[in-house]
């Protein structure tokens, strides 16, 4: 029975299907949860109509007892493990059950309302996630003030402790169905598949080129099964074969036109393959834009949004300064709106600088090779200059830049946009690689062209890049200091410039830590502006 084919298709099937079985009770398992922790994370939300009005109420007139009593019936709550209340400078005010400090770290909430590392391993499903909710007061005048933030706790324990009776459900009914499908193929398999699979390899081994049998197949354990469709199919292969031989010289010639016609039908291929490919770059083109152009509305509505609370609270300001003219005007009260109207002012030129970078930065990305004068240059005299321009700049920095330049690199180009390329790489080093740092090192390097194409080699020993950002630098507003105001087009403009204008190709190489380097390829010959625009490779 070892080496039968009956046993090892039996072992097969429920080889796959034990596989099968198993991924799909994973999917099952892993659905359910997935779908228990949506459910116990909108209860969560919900809480926040529930319980933030009192929590404000409770923070504003800073009454304790009632906020501890809030806190006390929420972490009653089967899904709730601990809350925690901060202040809008971030300071703890309140905290209740297990929750998460500043530094991610698991902590115990005190009787006093210190907090205190837990004790012991939270185990497999002790992890914490948690949803959180401004604070924020009605005012008298119909307007609200954001005083702080609370945050609920759970953790995945209480998530499988409500689907742990389905999970049990699921497994016991794949390993029943498991043994009862395995006992019932173990008894048929044997009988309406072993012997009749059995006879027909005894048959098959027989037939050669030269003996195809005298007499047809006829199974003997068989019935009106797909084991006797074989049969009868072998019976007819074995007529065909009989037949066929006699037809050979005509198979050949059908052959030979086959071969004649395949290299057109390549060709033909070969030409779809094209279409679709450049039919897939310009759809990808298209998507970009809509993605820019979603981005820079979101980026301006920020800068013009506070830009408008701020011009409509100098607006009241000034309105309140008439009526104390009016009623009499105190020193005191033009020394007030003074101070307030300078700090308005300032917000309102930061915000309107603001927004007048980011519409800058858009038209940078969308700039038009029609516009950029081509004339035959120099490469080590254009580096030179540009680097000439960043010098000023480059002497107030502990970085040292060095350049190596193959002499008499002569280029019919675009002297302007390929500048711009050097100066906002050297800029994004600048800011990114040696952010905070206290040395660093960042060196241009041009190797002489081989071929009709140049390599710059802009490198540095900075942080390097995140494995997980560096398929996602050149992408339009992708930054890892959002915070501080960068708008995230910088490397985004230089791979649309290197592309499209200069015509060539960008490659990134990084290591964390270790430092990034940027190899710029581009013509020497740049292409016309009539000519269409050439797509990189990957």
């Amino acid at each position: 029975m070892n080496r039968s084919i009956a046993a090892r298709l039996l072992r097969i099937i429920f080889g796959c299907y034990f596989v099968v079985t198993v991924v799909v009770t994973a999917v099952q398992l892993t659905a359910e949860y997935k779908h228990t922790r949506t459910r116990v994370e909108r209860e969560i939300e919900a809480m926040q109509h529930t319980f933030g009005p009192g929590i404000a109420d409770a923070m504003w007139r800073f009454n304790d007892d009632i906020m501890r009593g809030i806190l006390a019936g929420m972490k009653e709550l089967p899904i709730v493990v601990g809350i925690k209340v901060v202040d809008d400078q971030g300071k703890l005010v309140r905290a209740v059950g297990n929750v998460l400090d500043d530094k991610g770290q698991h902590m115990q909430a005190q009787r006093d309302g210190r907090l205190a590392p837990v004790q012991g391993n939270d185990g497999l499903f002790g992890g914490i996630f948690s949803r959180e909710f401004p604070i924020a007061y009605a005012l008298e005048n119909g307007a609200t003030q954001q005083i702080g933030k609370w945050t609920v706790y759970s953790n995945r324990r209480i998530v499988v402790s409500q689907v742990q009776y389905g999970f049990v459900l699921i497994l016991v009914n794949s390993v029943i169905k498991t043994l009862a499908l395995w006992f019932i193929f173990l008894l048929v398999v044997r009988h309406w598949l072993g012997k009749p699979l059995q006879q027909l390899s005894d048959y098959v081994g027989q037939l050669n080129i030269d003996n195809l049998g005298s007499t047809a197949l006829q199974l003997r354990h068989g019935g009106n099964t797909e084991l006797d469709l074989l049969a009868n199919k072998i019976n007819e292969m074995r007529e065909n074969i009989l037949a066929g031989l006699a037809e050979k010289a005509a198979l050949y010639r059908e052959l030979e036109a086959l071969n004649a016609s395949l290299e057109q039908r390549v060709e033909e291929r070969t030409r779809a393959a094209r279409h679709a490919q450049d039919e897939l770059a310009r759809s990808e083109r298209l998507a970009a834009l809509g993605s820019m152009v979603a981005g820079i509305a979101h980026e301006l509505n920020t800068p013009i949004g506070n830009s408008m609370i701020a011009a409509s609270t100098l607006t009241d300001k000034v309105r309140a300064l008439g009526a104390s003219y009016e009623s009499g005007l105190r020193r005191s009260d033009m020394a007030k709106f003074l101070e307030e109207a300078e700090g308005i002012g300032e917000l309102l030129a930061r915000n309107i600088d603001r927004a007048a970078k980011l519409v800058s930065s858009f038209k940078q990305v969308a700039v038009d090779r029609a516009s950029s004068q081509r004339r035959k240059f120099d490469l080590n005299t254009v580096i030179q200059e540009n680097l000439s321009t960043l010098s000023p700049v480059l002497r107030k920095t502990p970085y040292e830049v060095t350049v190596d330049v193959a002499p008499l690199v002569s280029m019919d180009s675009y002297p302007g946009p390929l500048g711009q390329v050097l100066v906002a790489l050297v800029d994004n080093a600048l800011q990114h690689a040696f952010h905070q740092r206290d040395h660093g090192r960042l060196s241009i390097t041009v190797p002489v062209p081989q071929g009709d194409h140049a390599d710059i080699l802009i490198s540095d020993d900075g942080s390097g890049i995140a494995a997980s950002h560096i398929n996602r630098i050149f992408d339009p507003f992708f930054t890892t200091r959002m915070s501080e105001g960068s708008s995230g087009l910088g490397l985004n403009i230089v791979h649309n410039i290197v592309t499209t204008i200069l015509g060539g190709k960008i490659h990134v190489d990084s290591t964390p830590g270790a430092g990034t380097t940027f190899r710029i390829t581009i013509p020497l010959d740049a292409p016309m502006h009539h000519e269409e625009p050439i797509i990189p490779q990957a």
